[in-house]
């Protein structure tokens, strides 16, 4: 065996492990990059989840209010929020009917609270980030 051959495969393997300690490198920041949008979106649904929920009680509170009028007080009202959940707003609907138990009548009230991170909550976004949540109460007075 001569003295040139000596060591050949050397060089090579050390640009085969820098390669795919490359790969490797860029594979785990690409996943913690995923979980950092993940985490965000994720807390922002909660955001959307809360003021939700807010909006809900808030119309809640304002149909059973003597002399509100009931449902036409909050249809397709916009609550916009502040503090915490700034960059929110919940968008309601109601609806109401008239039910006769035991020859009393009750007013049933329907409400839905649809919470989002943009301008307009009924049409939806397809934008990077844009959450919304649901919520339906229902009540009697």
């Amino acid at each position: 065996m001569s003295r040139k051959a000596r060591g050949f495969a050397m060089p090579t393997v050390i640009i085969v492990v820098v390669v795919f300690a490359s790969i490797l490198g860029a594979a785990l920041v690409t996943i913690s990059s995923s979980q950092h949008v993940g985490f965000g979106i994720d807390l922002e649904g909660v955001r959307a989840y809360h003021a939700a929920r807010s909006g809900l009680e808030w119309g809640m509170y304002h149909v059973l209010r003597p002399g509100f009028g009931g449902c036409a007080g909050i249809q397709n009202k916009s609550v916009v929020f502040a503090g915490n959940l700034s960059g929110f707003r919940a968008t309601l609907t109601c609806q109401s009917s008239v039910h006769n138990e035991g020859g009393v009548n009750v007013n049933m009230y329907a409400i839905t609270a649809t919470a989002c991170n943009a301008n307009d909550c009924t049409v939806g976004s397809t934008a990077v980030g844009y959450v919304n949540r649901q919520l339906r109460g229902q009540l009697s007075k």
